[in-house]
């Protein structure tokens, strides 16, 4: 397994309150980021916590959709400080362009120590170990040819936290695996026969993203579409319904539409696993689909699927946008991390527009080389 670049600077990492022998009876975890896709990826860590502190009262901190992903089996919580629930303040927005975004992360703690009013004895910030371990401008975005050295986030943080808390984490036991509530199992069947879909290969299409630099153009994604169509099997379009603008066009530009899914989280994942592929960009969606052992293809131009795609490279793969970086690239991780979202290179659109349809079709049919129409 690669080593994650380190880059180490005095004082403690995970912020841990005590090195005593006194195990910790109430334990903080803080996610690197509060995205569907940054909690799967969690998933495994925040088991490894569990396991090494089995008698700790232990809470995550993310979003409520969050609630839906933990499984009844896990002992965590999950806890939704009021700055989780709106968005950032422009004050609050300017102070990413002039403080270093390791000391914003290092403030995640005490911030959230504060609010959540509880005598806690070990916060483990991983946002802080992933901002201090991570080589952003280096790895986030791929570079074509593909640099080597890159390290999955999740390996970059399991590492740090093998080092910090004296565990170790098997590559076995890094897999992300989502578990499928057997009402949300019962629910998918209901739609399945519902729609009419019983006995059919089903292709999961995931076009949304949170932000515009990451998405595929409309027109693009009705072509495979149309062409997966064309050869027997049936799309599903998974998109949330308060903002699926670019589901919308796919829709309207697709010869034979793909049936438009909006549901809960849970739901979500027990119809995913029941799909033969997943098809989409860089977003959470795409990382459940993994996670329930569904196979992949993941659309990636601004991010690296090395550092932020599906975590097992057994079930899919990651196609990256045959653009050769160039100067105005340099600095493309800013876009995520100060949250510009705009290509500083290409005008109005992003590399993504130059992933060709029949690259995308390709690779799809070859994953779905096992399912017979």
């Amino acid at each position: 397994m690669p080593v994650c670049p380190m880059h180490r600077p005095g004082g403690s990492v995970s912020q841990i309150k005590s090195r005593s022998s006194k195990l910790p009876e109430r334990i903080l975890i803080i996610p690197f980021a509060d995205g569907i896709g940054d909690f799967v990826n969690m998933q495994p860590l925040v088991i490894a916590v569990a396991r090494r502190f089995p008698q700790a009262d232990i809470s995550v901190a993310a979003s409520s959709y969050a609630n839906y992903l933990v499984s009844p089996q896990q002992p965590v919580r999950v806890v939704t400080p009021s700055w989780f629930k709106q968005e950032p303040s422009p004050f609050a927005q300017s102070l990413r362009h002039f403080i270093p975004q390791i000391v914003l992360a290092w403030f995640a703690a005490p911030v959230l120590k504060r609010e959540l009013d509880v005598d806690i004895d070990l916060v483990i910030n991983t946002v802080y170990l992933w901002e201090r371990n991570l080589d952003f401008p280096h790895y986030w975005t791929p570079q074509v040819p593909a640099r080597p050295g890159a390290v999955h986030t999740l390996d970059c943080i399991a590492d740090a936290l093998e080092e910090e808390l004296g565990i170790y984490i098997p590559p076995a036991q890094r897999y992300p695996q989502l578990y499928v509530r057997t009402r949300s199992r019962e629910w998918a069947e209901d739609f399945i026969l519902r729609e009419e879909l019983n006995g059919l290969p089903l292709v999961a299409l995931i076009p949304e993203s949170n932000m515009l630099i990451k998405k595929w153009p409309a027109a693009e994604w009705a072509y495979l579409n149309d062409s997966l169509q064309e050869r027997g099997f049936r799309t599903l379009l998974f998109a949330d319904a308060r903002d699926c603008a670019l589901s919308r066009q796919v829709i309207a530009h697709s010869k034979h539409p793909p049936l438009f899914v909006s549901a809960k989280l849970d739901n979500v994942a027990a119809l995913l696993e029941r799909c033969a592929l997943a098809v989409g960009v860089d977003t959470g969606l795409l990382h459940m689909a993994a996670s329930v052992g569904t196979r992949w293809l993941g659309l990636f131009g601004p991010t690296n699927p090395e550092v932020t795609g599906p975590y097992d490279r057994r079930l899919g793969r990651g196609l990256v946008a045959p653009f050769v970086k160039v100067e105005g690239c340099r600095n493309c991780w800013k876009s995520f991390k100060y949250e510009d979202d705009e290509c500083r290179t290409l005008e109005n659109r992003s590399c993504m527009s130059l992933l060709e349809r029949n690259t995308v079709l390709e690779a799809s049919l070859e994953l779905l080389e096992p399912v017979r129409v």
